[in-house]
């Protein structure tokens, strides 16, 4: 708007010179405002440019809560941090990722930066808890299913939870594992909810998902847990922590075959010995013969288990306990063959 002189002022008509006032006023206010904007604008890129420059940059790196795995120096070197770093241009999500790849039995490292430039990594250990079979050897992995580092032979006396898997398995130190079988990989996800929340999952020192109509468990190395098929899994499992209770208070020390395979009923096998998992083929006849005698109806006593009475000396009968669970899954009444 183009401003007028005081006389060209005076010789408007006063209709005129007032619109002509109000809009002076208005332009003056607009261009105050911008050169306000301007400064702020100024100042702000300012200080930007200097907190990318000389303003917030890395003064030291400390360690705070500690990892028993790796040394502080370890730690350090994986997050790639330097003194002197800018804080402003450094994406710390992207640093504590990598020190939990770089570093796996790291859990979570969470950074806490201060405006003095000061940084303090806290780190939060995990532990191995299982042990897969991969193309590279045995995965070691902890509860989440994050690889830990790759072995060639099962260590001894481990106390790691062995699993058996069907399908290929993708292991790289750092990351998840990942299952070649989708349809397995959600079988092994639920099941492992399902035990973690049923407080089983510790327990657990073998998983046998090689034939999916025949799912195995084995509980403390001496009960083992038939589920049959994926079919009310969570049912079955329940009922399965219902028995180990039962039987760990009565004898916690005890042998035997746990037959989950038909929903609210369950089949205690004692036995001398539980051999290994992978013999399970050994005695599939066995098997056949005792799931053939729970789905009949008619039949109120379930098969012996032949392996039993062959190896006691003691005894010319092998015991085996029934178990039924009502609706309610509240009580478990016992019957002796």
């Amino acid at each position: 708007m183009k401003e007028l002189s005081p006389e060209q002022v005076a010789r408007l008509r006063p209709e005129a010179r007032e619109r002509y006032e109000k809009r002076l006023k208005i332009v003056k206010r607009n261009r105050k405002i911008l050169s306000i904007s301007c400064i702020g604008v100024s100042a702000v890129l300012v200080v930007l440019i200097l907190s990318m420059t000389v303003l917030f940059n890395i003064s030291s790196i400390n360690i705070g809560k500690k990892s028993a795995k790796y040394t502080v120096e370890e730690i350090v070197m994986a997050s790639g941090l330097n003194i002197g770093d800018n804080m402003v241009r450094t994406n710390f999500s992207k640093v504590e990722e990598r020190i939990e790849k770089s570093l796996p039995y790291i859990k979570d490292a969470v950074i806490d930066k201060s405006i003095s430039g000061k940084i303090t990594i806290d780190i939060t250990d995990t532990k191995a808890t299982t042990i897969v079979k991969c193309a590279q050897g045995y995965a070691i992995t902890d509860a989440d299913g994050k690889t830990l580092e790759i072995v060639k032979s099962i260590p001894e006396n481990n106390t790691l939870t062995t699993i058996n898997l069907k399908g290929a398995v993708t292991a790289t130190p750092g990351e998840f594992l990942v299952l070649s079988d989708a349809e397995e990989q959600e079988l092994y996800d639920n099941l492992k909810a399902v035990l973690a929340s049923e407080g089983l999952l510790s327990g657990i020192t073998d998983i046998d998902l090689t034939q999916r109509s025949s799912l195995k468990l084995i509980y403390q190395n001496r009960l083992r847990l038939l589920l049959g098929t994926a079919d009310n899994l969570e049912e079955k499992i329940k009922s399965g922590a219902q028995v180990i209770e039962k039987e760990n208070a009565q004898d916690p020390e005890l042998i035997a075959e746990v037959n989950l395979t038909i929903p609210k009923k369950v089949y205690v096998n004692p036995l001398e010995t539980l051999y290994p998992i992978e013999e399970e083929e050994l005695d599939k006849d066995t098997s056949d013969q005792q799931n053939e005698s729970e789905s009949d109806e008619d039949t109120t006593e379930p098969t012996k288990n032949e392996d039993a009475s062959e190896k006691t000396d003691e005894s010319d009968e092998a015991e085996t306990t029934q178990v039924d669970s009502d609706e309610e899954e509240e009580n478990i009444d016992t019957e002796e063959q």
